[in-house]
């Protein structure tokens, strides 16, 4: 059966989201439709891209992902259909798509289908929603958009990194308030060569001297650092909440010394 998910920042309060699904399955009643999330931060294409990036693997070949955040129906807002990893991606030109690959996607067009509605105001319901159905009901990204090339580029802040220290930074803040970070385990066995070290954040009286393996490795209400099922040194608290207890959130400096 085919698959369509939904990320977007329109969350469960109002009925927008009941409007794209609605639209999605009037046109196609047969399709599976997959709610990643829609408790997106308003407008917050970064992480967005960071959620997109861990699912991506997840889903079957063809399946269709619908970005809905940070898309605006003005004049020159242009709106992308992408094929990356054998799976399509539909989207604002924001600058999502670079956020989550290093490569190139197989193929980028720029939607030009017609918005259904006089008052086009919705396109992630007016444009999205078909583009979608047309893909996963087997047509293709040429007949809905033209080629193109270019898309808008955004900068995710990198580590930054010395012989004895990593620095790095808070880039999503899970709904178990977990905090997690943009260093990598791979960076970690790069630069730490198995040394010790001591993780510091928010100020210097809260650090961190061990890599847990599970949230139970410390006791109720203690803080730890694990490296997450995406690969992510992750910020929290046995049974509590990291990010508000201590103070975490999207910015928040870390820094682990060897």
């Amino acid at each position: 059966m085919p698959i369509i998910t939904l990320t977007t920042d329109l969350g469960n309060k109002d009925y927008y989201l009941s409007q794209v699904k609605a639209k999605i399955l009037s046109q196609s009643p047969d399709l599976q439709i997959v709610d990643v999330t829609h408790q997106i931060d308003k407008y917050d294409v970064a992480q967005a891209a960071f959620v997109l990036k861990n699912i991506l693997d997840d889903f079957p070949k063809d399946t269709v992902h619908i970005v809905g955040v940070g898309t605006k129906a003005i004049d020159n807002m242009v709106h992308l259909g992408i094929r990356y990893k054998n799976q399509y991606i539909i989207t604002a030109d924001s600058g999502l798509f670079n956020l989550i690959a290093r490569f190139h996607p197989d193929l980028v067009v720029e939607l030009q289908m017609n918005l259904e509605s006089d008052y086009p105001n919705f396109p992630v319901k007016d444009l999205y929603a078909p583009a979608a159905v047309h893909l996963a009901t087997g047509g293709t990204l040429e007949v809905i958009g033209r080629r193109t090339d270019k898309m808008t580029q955004r900068v995710l802040m990198a580590p930054t990194v010395g012989p004895d220290q990593i620095t790095g930074s808070i880039i999503y803040v899970d709904d178990y308030g977990n905090a997690i970070s943009n260093i990598t385990t791979d960076l970690i066995k790069e630069i730490g060569k198995g040394r010790e070290y001591a993780l510091g954040f928010v100020s210097p009286s809260y650090t961190i001297e061990q890599i847990s393996m599970r949230y139970s490795d410390v006791t109720e209400g203690e803080r730890l650092a694990l490296i997450n099922s995406a690969g992510h040194l992750e910020i929290a608290m046995n049974q509590g909440r990291a990010s508000d207890l201590i103070g975490l959130h999207p910015g928040t400096t870390i820094v682990m010394q060897f």
